[in-house]
C-alpha cells in the first residue's frame, strides 16, 4: 500500500483557517463571558487557539516556499530582503485598505475617535503612524490587530529559526527550549513584540514541520491511517477542553497550544486523506479568513455590539458576527478585482521575485 501523504496541502491550509477564524469570533465574542453558560464560556476561552494556529501555518507556508523561491538557502541579504518583501507587501496592501477605510468610518460614524483609541494623553500622530505600520499592539485602533505586531515581528526572525530548525537534533532542542522557557528568559523577545515569547514556538513548530515533512511522514506511516485519524482526533478534542478547562495548572491556556496545534492540523489532513472530500465552504472561508480577522470585532464590539449581544442567544449571536464579516470580505474582494488591487498587487510581487531571481543568480 502507498504510504499517505500528511504534508499539508494548499486547500487543506485554507480549511484550517477557517476553523481558526471560527475559533477566533467565537473566542472573542464569549471568552469575557461566563453569563452565557460553562460550556460557551469554556469554548470561548478555548478559542483562543486560533493564534497558535495561524503562526504555525505561518511559520509552514514561509518554509515551504522559501526553497522554491531562493533555491534552498538565504544566499545574500538582498535575497532575504525581497524573500520577505514580498510577503510584507501583500499584508499592507491588504491591511491599509481595510484600515483606511474602517478607521474614518469608526471615526465620522461611529465616534471612535483617535483619542478614544489611543488615549487622549497619547501622542495621537505617532500612535496613528505605529498603527498603519501595524506595529501599535494591543493600543492599536482596532484592539484585535494586536496580532499585526506578532506576525510582522515573526517574519523579521524567519532566517534564523529556518537555519535553527533545519538541523533535527538542533530543531528538537530549540522546540524543547522554547516550551520551557527556563527563567522566563523569553519574555525579554517581547520588547520587539507583544505575545513574542509565547507563538515562538508554534511558529517554529511550522517551520520545522514543512522541513522535515518527509522524514515526519515515515514516522506517522509506521500507524495504520486509522489510528492516526482517531488518535488526531481524540487528541484534538481532549486538548481542545483541556485549552478551555484548566484542569491541571502546569498545563493550561496557552501551554496546551504546540501539542493542540499539531494535533489539529494532524486530523484535518486525516480526515481529508480519508474522505477525499475538498470541504469546498471550508476553503472559501479560508481565503477570508484575513479580511474577517481584521473587520470582525468592529461588528461585534466598536460598531454594533449592542446590537450583537442583544440577540441574546450564543448561537445567533455568532451567526450575525460569522456571516456579517464573511459579506463584508466579499464585498472587499469584488470591489479590490474591480479596482485592479490585485493587478498592482501582482506587479509588485512579480518585481520583488525579479529580484529574488536575480539576488541567487548573483551569489552563484
Amino acid at each position: 500500500m502507498k504510504p499517505a501523504d500528511y504534508r499539508i496541502a494548499p486547500a487543506e491550509s485554507q480549511i484550517i483557517k477557517a476553523f481558526a477564524i471560527v475559533a477566533m469570533i467565537v473566542h472573542h465574542l464569549f471568552w469575557d463571558h461566563p453569563e452565557y453558560g460553562v460550556v460557551t464560556h469554556s469554548v470561548g476561552v478555548a478559542g483562543k487557539i486560533c493564534v497558535a494556529l495561524f503562526v504555525f501555518l505561518s511559520g509552514y507556508g514561509m518554509a515551504t516556499t522559501f526553497p522554491k523561491n531562493v533555491g534552498g538557502c538565504l544566499n545574500t541579504a538582498k535575497t532575504f530582503f525581497f524573500f520577505l518583501g514580498k510577503r510584507y507587501a501583500k499584508f499592507f496592501l491588504n491591511y491599509w485598505v481595510i484600515f483606511f477605510v474602517s478607521v474614518p468610518i469608526g471615526v465620522f460614524c461611529f465616534n471612535r475617535t483617535l483619542e478614544v483609541a489611543y488615549g487622549e494623553n497619547a501622542n495621537i500622530l505617532l500612535c496613528f503612524f505605529k498603527d498603519v505600520l501595524g506595529l501599535q499592539g494591543f493600543s492599536s485602533y482596532n484592539v484585535t490587530w494586536w496580532f499585526n505586531e506578532l506576525i510582522l515581528t515573526l517574519w523579521v526572525f524567519f532566517p534564523l529559526f529556518y537555519y535553527a530548525m533545519k538541523n533535527g537534533f538542533i530543531a528538537v532542542g530549540v522546540l524543547v527550549f522554547l516550551f520551557i522557557n527556563p527563567g522566563d528568559i523569553l519574555y525579554i523577545s517581547e520588547f520587539f513584540a507583544v505575545c513574542l515569547s509565547i507563538y515562538m514556538l508554534p511558529f517554529c513548530l511550522g517551520v520545522a514541520t514543512a522541513l522535515h515533512s518527509e522524514r515526519i511522514n515515515k514516522i506517522i506511516n509506521v500507524v495504520p491511517a486509522r489510528v492516526v485519524l482517531c488518535g488526531s482526533l481524540i487528541a484534538s478534542l481532549c486538548l481542545f477542553f483541556l485549552r478551555g478547562v484548566p484542569l491541571l495548572p502546569s498545563f493550561s491556556y496557552f501551554h496546551v497550544d504546540p501539542f493542540l496545534t499539531v494535533a489539529f492540523v494532524l486530523a484535518v489532513v486525516s480526515v481529508c486523506r480519508a474522505t477525499k472530500l475538498k470541504f469546498a465552504m471550508l476553503q472559501y472561508v479560508g481565503q477570508h479568513s484575513m479580511n474577517m480577522y481584521l473587520t470582525h470585532t468592529f461588528i461585534l464590539g466598536y460598531f454594533f455590539g449592542e446590537y450583537i449581544y442583544g440577540l441574546k442567544s450564543p448561537i445567533l449571536m455568532f451567526i450575525a458576527v460569522f456571516g456579517t464579516s464573511l459579506f463584508v470580505s466579499v464585498v472587499l474582494e469584488f470591489i479590490k478585482r474591480k479596482s485592479g488591487f490585485y493587478r498592482l498587487q501582482k506587479r509588485i510581487v512579480a518585481l520583488l521575485t525579479k529580484h529574488i531571481s536575480t539576488a541567487d543568480a548573483d551569489s552563484n
